[in-house]
């Protein structure tokens, strides 16, 4: 009859462990899953503060290029206070970018269930690594520009305004973000 109780006894230990260990994984199962979706949420209100800088940036960088198609040097010399706040509107244009994207950086390098911040998150890779590369190669257009300016100021003796040049605020190299192998928006040949 002993060895009965203790049968029973060791039984019914084993399943109150069971239900303990159940009931906790449990409750870390909903916490994790709060968690995620408030990470997702996140996701989600940040993605359209990210979206809304990146079209910020785009229509800047569609003004500096539709501008450029017929900019001769005596323009520049003539705007040249226009062109230094352009720099100054592009930079900035590129660090709110930048301060948008810190909650999907830190965020998105984990694969999501919910479909819709998945693909908030390959959205956000993708149009962080153009923006980025773009602005660079921009840089490299833009400060080109410049340096033609600069000289063509010299040769007329230096009497027209300095235009400032743009300066790498963000990354000092083109970037993959998305690690798929290729820097988007990279120049060619840079």
């Amino acid at each position: 009859m002993k060895k009965v109780w203790i049968f029973i006894g060791i039984n019914l230990l084993v399943v109150i462990l069971i239900l303990v260990g159940i009931s906790i994984w449990y409750k870390g199962f909903k916490a994790d899953k709060k968690e995620t979706a408030a990470v997702v949420k996140k996701i989600d209100d940040d993605y359209v503060i990210f979206d809304n800088k990146v079209n910020e940036f785009s229509n800047l960088r569609n003004d500096f290029y539709s501008k450029k198609e017929n900019l001769y040097y005596e323009n520049l010399a003539n705007e040249a206070s226009y062109w230094n706040s352009f720099k100054i509107s592009y930079e900035k244009a590129i660090k709110d970018l930048e301060s948008s994207a810190g909650y999907l950086k830190e965020h998105c390098n984990v694969t999501y269930g919910d479909i819709g911040a998945r693909t908030k998150c390959t959205n956000f890779k993708v149009n962080y690594e153009a923006a980025q590369n773009y602005y660079l190669t921009d840089v490299h257009v833009y400060n080109d520009l410049i340096d033609g300016y600069d000289k063509w100021n010299l040769v007329n003796g230096s009497i027209y305004p300095a235009i400032s040049k743009l300066d790498k605020v963000t990354y000092k190299d083109y970037i993959d973000y998305d690690e798929d192998g290729e820097c988007f928006g990279k120049e060619e040949g840079a």
